[in-house]
């Protein structure tokens, strides 16, 4: 493999990939500033999308000499003919990571000595099916020495790698986790998203990150120990209806279908400490709110706003100063989606999966959180 200059694939011209106005985390502007690599082919099936996403991509001074030889494929088997070193898969979870022929998309290029990068969640099907298959992807990632990353990038954020380290300087165990994951709604609409059959629901979809940090951060949870309610668009006392949703969002999709308004969850970590997750989809505008709050013995941690280009870590602790006082630590323009990636990218030169913070074998645990508080609550529906 080259050491100079990687031969690159992306499978989707998307938001994640080649970004839109609103959106300030697509990849590809990462990838351009770390440089080093050629992209040699887009698949998407809107050739009208990517071929706008080539063009505008062209005629940039500073990086277009990075697409000049990329094709433009509406099916991923031309780009895995190619033989890239390196794909990152950012199509929709309900056309990947499945055991179903031409939704393998993991495991055939790996299978093949491609390293891959891809999007959460890892799939939409039940994990009973998806384990199986994920075994099989880590398998052949291992037969073949194949780095491989899942899109958790809140681990590579600087303020949680900061709660790691007061974490582990603080010693003693986590008492209790809090999370809490606000969408706003009113602005902006991805219909298919409020479809729980194309994403999997809010939880398994998104607040998915906060499920991983639960576990990053903590520890894995006590399944056994899970409780889930939920308040849906049908609920009898009319709380769940939306009423600022543009486009008419949700007239085809049966209700039964729709997404949650509102999930509350609680569990035991198998280390001992309590969590709580609360995703809600009620603010107006498109800015959402999030916040995570950890507590030890004399130590609490606070971390707002991790999606916000500035972000605070507040801590109250009895180290020094006023213990009724609160610290901030202030991160500001931390870019988590560069640190990710270029993470990846070493790892891919050096060969080294141990510098990846998400596996794949460790995101199917999270991928199996998020499942078990979505049953849980539409068992109690």
């Amino acid at each position: 493999m080259s050491q100079t200059m990687l031969k690159i694939g992306f499978i989707g011209a998307g938001a994640i990939h080649f970004g839109r106005p609103e959106v300030p985390w697509d990849h590809a502007s990462r990838l351009e500033k770390i440089g080093g690599m050629e992209v040699i082919g887009i698949v998407d099936p809107d050739t009208r999308r990517s071929d706008e996403v080539l063009k505008e991509r062209l005629a940039s001074p500073d990086y277009g000499h990075m697409y000049t030889h990329c094709r433009l494929l509406t099916d991923y088997r031309e780009l895995l003919g190619m033989k890239p070193e390196v794909v990152f898969i950012g199509a929709p979870p309900a056309y990947r990571g499945s055991p179903i022929d031409g939704k393998n998309l993991e495991l055939e290029f790996s299978r093949v000595g491609i390293h891959v990068f891809v999007e959460k969640p890892l799939s939409i099907v039940p994990p009973e099916e998806f384990s199986p298959y994920a075994c099989s992807v880590s398998e052949a990632c291992r037969a073949n020495n194949i780095v491989l990353s899942v899109g958790y990038m809140f681990r590579y954020h600087a303020a949680v790698l900061k709660m790691k380290e007061m974490i582990a300087h603080h010693g003693g165990k986590v008492k209790a986790f809090n999370a809490r994951y606000y969408f706003a709604y009113t602005e902006g609409v991805n219909k298919t998203w409020f479809n729980t059959d194309f994403f999997g629901g809010p939880i398994v979809e998104q607040a998915t990150h906060f499920c991983d940090l639960a576990r990053y951060i903590v520890g894995d949870v006590d399944m056994t120990s899970l409780h889930t309610i939920m308040l849906n668009d049908c609920d009898k006392g009319g709380a769940g209806n939306l009423n600022h949703l543009l486009d008419r969002a949700e007239d085809d999709i049966p209700s039964n279908k729709r997404i949650p308004r509102v999930t509350l969850s609680h569990w035991r970590f198998e280390d001992g400490g309590l969590g709580t997750l609360m995703h809600s989809i009620t603010l107006p505008g498109s800015r959402y709110q999030a916040t995570i709050d950890v507590q030890l013995d004399g130590l609490q941690l606070s971390l707002i706003d991790p999606y916000e280009s500035t972000s605070i870590l507040r801590v109250r602790n009895l180290e020094g100063g006023n213990p009724n006082q609160d610290q901030d630590f202030v991160f500001d323009n931390d870019d988590k989606y560069l640190r990710e990636l270029d993470t990846f990218i070493k790892a891919v030169r050096q060969r080294k999966q141990s510098l990846i913070k998400s596996s794949y074998e460790d995101a199917t645990k999270t991928y199996e959180l998020t499942w078990a508080i979505r049953r849980q609550g539409e068992v109690k529906m």
